[in-house]
């Protein structure tokens, strides 16, 4: 026997969106062995996870990105051997200054600025601060504009390996943020339908139960429609019943966990009345079993 919507007039629930409802969102398809259906804490806790696991390639993707730029950059610089040059002595002279900063005198600084060529500075400081091997390393890397061009061009192949992989870990999270928006939504079904029976003191049925419902409604076929177009889904709802759950569209199409929430939300609310008792609401508890 389908699922009949009962009017007003007779004492059923009204036709619209089920209370306390969030706007349908599309169903995603979940790979998880076990989701939390109806675990709606659970199910939050997995989906603060899932975006946590989002943000975090968002933000590896956005550095390398970055990353790429300033060495992108930075190899223009170098493909000219002058401007390699001006670039690496200025380098050179940024160390000499955070030299100073970490210890050098006035008197040092004076005698490093009273100069007008940066390797004389250099020299200098190097004498002053006794570093000449850091000093060394700084000035050979101006005569190695060729080489350090070179190194810059393999960090950007690097780089630019490693973006497609950042890309697609990205893609991947983002589906599983949608998964987890997805279980989440079902679990606010369920946990509606929790408090529903605990307000209406109705017996959750067995997971048999249910099965024994949807066999005898549908062979358990959550795609099936009925020969006179009247009824859809597992549950055979009508239509106009799957509305007052929440329920969009048509039944038959919603995937089974969404067509599972909306039913036992509907028997939180009216019990087995919606499934004919001498038909296959037989196979649910029935209101003198309380």
């Amino acid at each position: 026997m389908a699922v009949a919507s009962i009017s007003a007039a007779v004492g059923g629930v009204a036709f619209g969106q089920a209370d306390g409802q969030s706007e349908a969102v599309e169903p995603v398809a979940v790979e998880s062995a076990n989701p939390p259906w109806r675990d709606l804490e659970r199910a939050q806790h997995d989906l603060e996870v899932a975006q946590a696991a989002r943000a975090s390639a968002q933000a590896a993707l956005d550095a390398t990105v970055e990353e790429l730029h300033r060495e992108l950059g930075r190899l223009d610089q170098l493909n000219a051997i002058d401007a390699g040059e001006r670039l690496l002595r200025q380098e050179a002279e940024s160390l000499v200054v955070q030299e100073y900063i970490h210890g050098s005198e006035i008197e040092d600084l004076e005698f490093i600025l009273g100069v007008t060529e940066a390797t004389d500075a250099l020299w200098r400081e190097a004498l002053l601060l006794e570093m000449a091997d850091l000093m060394d390393q700084a000035l050979s890397s101006v005569e190695d504009v060729s080489g350090e061009r070179e190194r810059t061009a393999a960090r950007i192949g690097r780089l630019n390996d490693a973006i497609p992989y950042l890309n697609s870990r990205l893609s991947d999270t983002g589906q599983s943020v949608e998964a987890a928006e997805w279980v989440v939504y079902i679990a606010e079904i369920n946990d509606l339908a929790d408090r529903e029976l605990a307000k209406n003191r109705f017996i959750e049925p067995t997971e048999q139960q249910w099965f024994n419902l949807r066999w005898c409604e549908s062979t358990n076929n959550y795609s099936v429609e009925s020969s006179n177009g009247l009824f859809y889904g597992a549950y055979q709802f009508e239509p106009r019943t799957w509305r007052t759950v929440g329920g969009t569209g048509n039944p038959a199409h919603a995937p089974p966990e969404e067509q599972d929430a909306r039913a036992r939300l509907l028997y939180s609310r009216r019990g087995s009345q919606p499934w004919p008792v001498d038909y296959c609401g037989r196979w649910l508890p029935q209101p003198w079993t309380r």
